[in-house]
């Protein structure tokens, strides 16, 4: 059966078009009958062969390194994710999306991105000069391959289960993912090169060197970011099937251009006049050259969170009108993942920690439901999240009255 195709009423919510109502059934990720499927697990399979042989090197030349390597950027890797569940964004979709997202842009991205460089080097260096190659070629060659690599497997999740992605929060959240896979693998990887021709007989000095620079001056506008700045283009791509293909594509190549700019200029020698070699000086200039990327990133972000509230209050109003399940102060919050996270902050702060447990699972399980009902309808489906939402509140009033 072809999964339904989904365009917008004029409050912005997405429709079947074929029946009018709202969308029912959503795709699985585990998708064997559709190219785009295997043609994501090959690739990604691929690149894991690649990454196993890279680090088999590794824990022999340099075993300290590697396995240090691993822990650390493991570590950063979960503080990311622990930010996005913060803010309720890996509710858009279930777990597997994120592992094949993050998967991609860490091994299928990664293995073609490197030959892809050195081929556009090697071309730059013939037709300029290798001078130009080696004070530009980062600038010219990384945005062009890389870029387009994690965007490539944003496109393809989606071909994998189209109508899972009714949102722009939802294409971004995959993008920041598949950006974060690529980010962090290159990382590692570099830590382990680096150490590899470290000119001194330390393992642990890498390690550190490309946590502080690659991690903690860069981290923030790197790779998760220039793939969310080009996804918005994707998502508006999918989310206006009325408007003239012309514009759709317009946009989504605006947006993939825009993410080049901002990584060409980190990559660029630009600025790097301005300041000496020192550790203070380098980092202001990573913070002036980052902050654009930072900045469009973030207003995308916010973009997608109104639209994505607009979306979910339809949902609740059509699905869950009941107000003990949602009340009228959550309701307003709905569409707010930075509210609804000062809310559960304040909730700590006034009634213990135990009151802020309570009101995190609360609120995921209104969003579960909201979603659950809009995908399959309520009924026996939702209950489970229903009984959720009223027991949470059975043990989360009491907590409050008896402080109030």
């Amino acid at each position: 059966m072809n999964a339904p195709v989904f365009d917008r009423n004029d409050q912005g919510i997405p429709t079947n078009q074929d029946t009018g109502a709202w969308p029912v059934g959503t795709d699985s990720f585990f998708q064997p009958r559709r190219v785009a499927f295997w043609v994501l697990v090959a690739l990604i399979v691929n690149g894991l062969f690649y990454l196993a042989y890279m680090f088999s090197i590794g824990f022999r030349v340099v075993p300290v390194t590697t396995l240090l390597g691993l822990t650390v950027w493991g570590i950063y890797t979960l503080l990311f994710v622990l930010a996005f569940g913060t803010l309720d964004l890996l509710e858009q979709h279930p777990p597997e999306a994120y592992v094949l997202a993050f998967a991609w842009g860490g091994l299928g991205a990664v293995y073609f991105a490197a030959p892809a460089n050195i081929a556009i080097q090697s071309l730059c260096a013939k037709l300029v000069s290798p001078e130009f190659v080696a004070v530009w070629g980062p600038a010219i060659a990384g945005p062009i391959t890389e870029e387009f690599l994690k965007l490539m497997g944003v496109i393809l999740l989606v071909l994998v289960a189209r109508n899972q992605f009714q949102t722009y929060l939802s294409v971004l959240i995959v993008g920041a993912m598949a950006g974060l896979g690529f980010q962090v693998i290159e990382n590692l990887s570099y830590t382990v090169r680096s150490s590899i021709h470290f000119p001194l007989e330390n393992q642990v000095y890498p390690v550190l060197l490309n946590l502080f620079t690659r991690g903690l001056l860069s981290g923030l506008w790197s790779h998760a970011a220039y793939t969310t700045i080009a996804s918005f283009g994707v998502a508006w791509f999918l989310l206006h099937p009325q408007r003239p293909m012309v514009a759709r594509i317009a946009v989504a190549v605006l947006c993939f251009l825009l993410a080049w700019a901002m990584h060409f200029i980190w990559n660029s020698p630009f600025l790097e006049d301005l300041f000496d070699g020192g550790y203070g000086e380098m980092a202001v200039m990573l913070v002036i050259k980052g902050l654009p990327a930072i900045i469009v990133a973030g207003l995308f972000w916010q973009v997608a969170a109104r639209e994505n509230g607009t979306y979910l209050h339809a949902l609740a109003a059509w699905f869950v009108p009941e107000r003990d399940l949602i009340r009228d102060d959550e309701w307003v919050r709905l569409g707010a993942p930075m509210q609804r996270y000062k809310v559960r902050r304040e909730m700590g702060w006034t009634y213990g920690w135990r009151a802020r447990r309570l009101k995190t699972h609360l609120q995921r399980e209104q969003l579960r439901l909201i979603r659950k009902a809009a995908t399959y309808g309520r009924g026996a489906q939702t209950l489970r999240h229903e009984l959720a939402v009223r027991r949470l509140r059975a043990k989360l009033d009491p907590i409050i009255e008896a402080r109030t």
